[in-house]
C-alpha cells in the first residue's frame, strides 16, 4: 500500500492505480485531481481517463498500488 506521502506527491500526475479487494479490486487510470485529510485517513479524488470531468474518490487505504504514468 503506498503511503500518504507518496500518494500526495502524485498531484497533478496522470495515474494507474489498483484497488485492494476490499474496495472492489478494480484497476483505474486517471488524474489525482486532489487530496482531503479525513478522520479515517487520506481521501484521494481521482479524474478518470474514460471519464474527463467525472470524479472518483477512494480512502487511501484501499489503494493497493498507484504509479505514475
Amino acid at each position: 500500500m503506498p503511503t500518504v506521502d507518496e500518494i500526495q506527491a502524485l498531484r497533478g500526475a496522470d495515474v494507474a492505480l489498483q484497488l485492494t479487494p476490499a474496495a472492489g479490486g478494480h484497476a483505474v487510470e486517471g488524474r489525482v485531481v486532489g487530496t482531503l485529510d479525513a478522520a479515517d485517513g487520506l481521501v484521494v479524488f481521482i479524474e478518470p481517463a474514460s471519464e474527463p470531468g467525472g470524479r472518483l474518490s477512494y480512502n487511501y487505504q484501499h489503494i493497493a498500488t498507484i504509479e505514475r504514468r
